[in-house]
């Protein structure tokens, strides 16, 4: 089977010089980034590695798409590290998925030193942006260190490997917020049904023009990448100043496809930029990452007038996304619950169920969501007992794996799936079990705006202690009014104690409003 590299280096035949990459202000065509790509490839080959895997330390930048596509050229999977993330994670990631090459870019050799150092094994460097690496060559540590001047000048074309189809593609650490982060490692196979699927069911093409929005270690990234460069699109990735205004980033780049978080369109509504027929180019628009409110859902439409806006779901576990539902404006208000968008239906050859259903009365089920198909990984990265845990077999299907979301579901008679909560936040409190998604709605409605979310604290032995309600917002809100509104859509034991105000609410490296942020904030007295 082909590798998940296919799909650019096919577009690198039939699109040389077409650009699959606007960076910086500048254009980069298939045939300069496949160039680059193959240096990294043939410095990884010569290496001698016997892992499987090769890391990449690099934001978003030349250096992290090159190598990405140089590693595949390789014939390994890629392992994506945040260069931003504490040292003693990016040390971590390094030992536990057990590599012996990294590529790093310019702005990442800070971390140089203290990984020669701390790294239980000898480790291979290769910076494609650095011209002398004489220091830390000079430091005594074991390993290759290899700078600009030592890659390839003429390699050979980059070309697509037959790999297992089972093999890593890639490797990626979860951004857990407590506990140490799971390895997903997804192999070439999951990838390419995702991305063949999304490829043909919103019919990408080569002059479509796609935005970039996520972290490289974020696993939606993949989505970003491959399937523009499947297609023989163009990448646009967002830079940090882009990211202050991303309606003008979408109008001067005339941008064809949007793919973001929910949180990133909030954010995006509330400084204003999501005025009707703002973005006409738009053809297409997605969201995933986290729970989608149908009010942007609404303002995103409006602002986009010739595109459809689709919520897609799904873990990492299950590559990138499984199930999508699309808005149909007015029409899906009645379907929304506690003002969420719904999950939606399958992808073609993918599968859900729901675990020890509940059945009410209108012959809904309730439970937690399974998941089961082609894009299904094989489990942890070296965790066994997790992966028996999470990926189970059922009575009635001894001979389908199904992976455990931990996510609460409702089907309702239609087959439609809908969001009520993560299991694990699911509080009880005075006896009542409560879904916070419900008390984060009636808080949106108060606050009119989005950027509203609730946490259960304090927590107790046996239940929590109450609700506290997070507001953004630069300007002082009235508590009292905000509670009050509350009372009339909750009942007494779900109204929150108190609600806080802050400029911002705290967002994880994936861009997701960050609950835990929120409740260390109340442990350690910050608000």
């Amino acid at each position: 089977m082909s590798s998940l590299l296919r799909g650019f280096t096919d577009s690198v035949q039939h699109y040389p010089a077409r650009a699959a990459l606007y960076l910086d202000g500048q254009y980069w065509s298939y045939e300069q980034l496949a160039e680059r790509a193959a240096r990294i490839a043939e410095a990884v080959s010569t290496t001698g590695t016997t892992s499987p895997l090769v890391g990449v330390l690099a934001a978003q930048g030349l250096t992290a798409y090159s190598s990405i596509l140089g590693v595949l050229g390789a014939g390994k999977g890629y392992v994506p590290i945040y260069p931003y993330f504490p040292p003693e994670r990016i040390l971590d990631i390094i030992t536990r998925s057990e590599i012996d090459v990294l590529i790093l870019s310019e702005k990442a050799l800070d971390h140089l030193q203290p990984l020669l150092e701390g790294c239980p094994r000898e480790l291979t460097i290769i910076a494609p942006e650095v011209s002398d690496l004489a220091m830390w060559r000079d430091s005594g540590r074991s390993g290759q260190l290899l700078s600009s001047g030592d890659l390839p000048a003429s390699p050979s074309p980059l070309a697509s490997p037959e790999v297992d189809p089972h093999s890593t593609a890639y490797l990626l650490f979860t951004s857990g917020s407590t506990g140490t982060p799971k390895g997903v490692a997804v192999s070439h196979k999951s990838a390419r049904a995702y991305i063949d699927h999304i490829s043909r069911a919103y019919q990408v093409r080569p002059d479509d023009r796609i935005s970039q929005t996520f972290k490289l270690a974020f696993d939606l990234s993949v989505h970003d990448l491959f399937v523009t460069w499947s297609s023989g699109a163009c990448l646009y990735p967002l830079s940090r100043r882009a990211r202050m205004a991303p309606g003008r980033f979408i109008r001067n780049h005339e941008l064809t496809l949007w793919f973001s978080v929910p949180t990133l369109g909030m954010t995006m509504d509330r400084f204003r930029q999501l005025a009707p027929g703002a973005f006409p180019s738009l053809r297409a628009s997605l969201f995933c990452g986290e729970a989608l409110p149908a009010s942007l859902a609404q303002k995103w439409s409006e602002a986009a007038p010739n595109s459809t806006v689709d919520n897609l779901y799904g873990p990492t576990e299950a590559t990138i996304a499984i199930t999508s539902y699309r808005w149909q404006g007015e029409d899906s208000l009645p379907h929304c619950r506690n003002g969420v968008v719904p999950l939606g239906r399958a992808f073609p050859g993918q599968e859900t169920s729901i675990l020890d259903p509940e059945t009410n009365e209108r012959g809904e089920q309730t439970g937690e969501l399974l998941l089961s198909g082609s894009q299904l990984t094989a489990g942890y990265w070296r965790a066994p007992q997790l992966t028996e845990e999470r990926f189970i077999r059922l009575p009635s299907a001894p001979d389908r794996r199904w992976y455990r979301t931990g996510d609460l579901v409702v089907e309702d008679d239609r087959g439609c799936l809908h969001f009520l909560g993560r299991i694990d936040d699911q509080i009880q409190i005075g006896g009542h079990r409560i879904e916070l998604a419900e008390i984060d709605f009636a808080l949106r409605q108060a606050c009119n705006h989005d950027l509203a979310i609730t946490v259960a604290w304090p927590y107790r032995t046996d239940e929590v202690g109450g609700i506290v309600g997070f507001v953004a917002s630069e300007n002082p809100t009235d508590e009292a009014a905000l509670l009050a509104s509350c009372r009339r859509k909750l009942p007494a034991y779900m109204i929150p104690d108190r609600i806080v105000t802050l400029p911002t609410l705290p967002c994880n490296s994936n861009g997701k409003i960050d609950r835990s942020a929120l409740r260390a904030m109340l442990d350690n007295d910050e608000v």
